[in-house]
């Protein structure tokens, strides 16, 4: 017996971009089957989907500069298993109580003091240096409160990479239609960073302000952002899906004050069809 669990295509996406953080509730759905009972652990089938989107967002976060990017994805899921080219390599349950977990190994490819192709960064943070990728542990959890609404924390823990720190999500996911063709979910999160995190992000060290034009800035441990994202997920039958959604993020006092954040708020978007065999 399966059931559904939820997955993020925009919050996956600016993952791979090193934006993770300025991203939509993970109820935003691309719905595909969990194991609900150990006997189930492997399964009897492997699912492949390939994808292809776009995404608009921020060069980095607090970035005024925006830039489009074409990205192809790849998933395999077995029984509770998955290898995910945005998502990393994990596991992930839900029983019939709509409660969700999954845990997965990934990677956060940090952010360039340059104009970046496929990673955050740009030309006007010339002199911070890079902030080197970083191998995280992620932990995410859901509990359906009702059939049209549920509680979800995520925490990202930095594995290896040191500059990277840990960041943490609390969020609501509201589904505001339902069909057997349509979903729209509507969501809204708060994003809270460690010391480290949000020191690396949004902070200026006392060597940065002798290398960039910023002043120094010294980011502290909380909430550095709130989100809002609206998504929607159309099925066209049981091998194309299109997905599509919008996220609108606020900077926090954590983070607003900082000389590298140009933009109090931030929009990004994205388009992607998937094909499952």
């Amino acid at each position: 017996m399966t059931t559904r669990r939820f997955k993020a295509p925009l919050r996956a996406v600016l993952s791979v971009m090193g934006l993770a953080c300025a991203c939509v509730s993970h109820a935003s759905q691309t719905q595909e089957n969990v194991p609900e009972t150990s006997r189930s652990l492997w399964g009897d089938k492997t699912t492949v989907v390939v994808g292809l989107g776009t995404i608009v967002s921020p060069r980095y976060m607090g970035s005024q500069q925006t830039h489009a990017l074409l990205l192809p994805t790849l998933s395999l899921s077995r029984g509770i298993f998955f290898a995910d080219s945005t998502r990393g390599i994990g596991a992930e349950y839900m029983n019939d109580s709509g409660f969700y977990i999954s845990s997965a190994l990934a990677y956060d490819p940090g952010r360039k003091d340059h104009d970046s192709s496929w990673r955050a960064g740009s030309d006007r943070l010339r002199g911070m240096g890079d902030v080197t990728g970083a191998t995280t542990a992620d932990l995410l959890l859901s509990q359906s409160i009702t059939s049209w609404l549920a509680v979800s924390g995520e925490a990202e823990f930095r594995v290896a990479g040191y500059q990277r720190g840990n960041r943490y999500r609390f969020g609501l996911e509201s589904t505001q239609f339902n069909s057997s063709t349509d979903t729209v979910t509507l969501g809204v999160n708060a994003h809270m960073g460690d010391g480290r995190y949000n020191r690396t992000y949004f902070g200026v060290s006392e060597q940065q302000e002798r290398t960039s034009r910023f002043e120094r800035f010294d980011a502290k441990s909380g909430i550095y952002a709130y989100s809002t994202s609206l998504d929607w997920q159309h099925s066209f039958n049981a091998h194309w899906t299109l997905l599509m959604g919008a996220n609108l993020m606020a900077f926090s006092d954590r983070a607003r004050h900082s000389p590298i954040v140009e933009s109090v708020t931030g929009a990004a978007g994205f388009a992607m069809l998937d094909y499952t065999f």
